[in-house]
């Protein structure tokens, strides 16, 4: 008869890995969450990522996961890709978008969603032409299709996960990210971009997807059984922590999760995340 000791909820960027270029998890980082999953551990991996970016970053991973993509707008059981469920935005959003960034110097771009290949539709016309190239940088590492429009009318889509912002003014950002959630009732983290830490991304979702409510959602589905153990690195993880018993924070994470974290990685060793949960099953007996 299979046992569970618990579940292990775990960010990626900045937590399994490390330069936030989109290459795959490292094969000791692999073998750790392998040997954890074949003792009793169920696993969750919440992203602000796209599934598709997701899903190639975890490809070595040889047992059975969740895992809830765009702050968990969407979420899979792995490696079926069996859609466990959504909580998306509509199109009535856009217009209110629209209001807050000619406030600023940069648009926002509409991601489309695991459905539609995970397009994302944005207006290169509204960014700065620094933004622009950047942006196009990125989306080349991160194996995303931007498709350039005129209109946000033009879009073949009717509902969608996230809108995204980019800002390299940690106060700007945080400004959008307030508006957004007072204007439009959102859930919208500012996290330093794991591409580049010099931006900043303000990622808009629904109210619900946050990576703790997506946590306690999928408790509800599958039954919550023996210790959460979660583990993250930026802002939109401190919700996920709140709801573990033992919260990892990396060495390098805002003060907030710091100051909530029972056991905060090792820096200078080269794969920190390994270690940190070992500790943490050791807690558990």
């Amino acid at each position: 008869m299979y046992f569970m000791l618990g579940t292990i909820a775990l960010d990626i960027d900045g937590t399994l890995t490390t330069d936030g270029k989109g290459q795959l998890i490292h094969a000791p980082v692999a073998k750790c969450l392998n040997d954890l999953a074949n003792k009793g551990w169920r696993l969750i991996f919440l992203t602000g990522r796209a599934m598709d970016s997701a899903q190639r970053i975890l490809s070595p991973l040889k047992f059975n996961y969740y895992l809830a993509a765009q702050n968990g707008a969407i979420v899979f059981e792995m490696p079926s890709c069996k859609m466990t469920y959504k909580q998306y935005l509509n199109r009535s959003i856009i217009a209110k978008m629209e209001a807050i960034c000619l406030n600023f110097a940069s648009d926002f771009a509409v991601y489309s969603g695991y459905e539609n290949k995970d397009a994302v539709y944005y207006r290169p016309k509204k960014f700065s032409k620094d933004l622009l190239s950047y942006l196009e940088k990125r989306a080349k590492v991160y194996h995303e299709i931007w498709y350039p429009m005129e209109s946000f009318d033009e879009m073949p889509i009717c509902d969608f996960p996230t809108v995204k912002c980019f800002e390299s003014s940690f106060e700007t950002a945080n400004e959008i990210s307030r508006l957004i959630t007072d204007n439009l009732k959102l859930h919208a983290p500012v996290i330093k971009d794991p591409f580049n830490p010099s931006f900043y991304v303000i990622q808009a979702s629904h109210s619900t997807c946050t990576k703790g409510l997506t946590l306690l959602n999928l408790f509800q589905i599958l039954g919550r059984q023996g210790v959460t153990i979660a583990a993250g690195d930026d802002m939109n993880d401190l919700c996920m922590l709140k709801v573990a018993d033992i919260k990892i924070a990396m060495s390098h994470s805002p003060k907030e999760l710091l100051s909530l974290a029972d056991i905060i990685s090792k820096p200078y060793v080269e794969y920190p995340i390994i270690d940190a949960l070992y500790e943490a099953v050791r807690h558990v007996f």
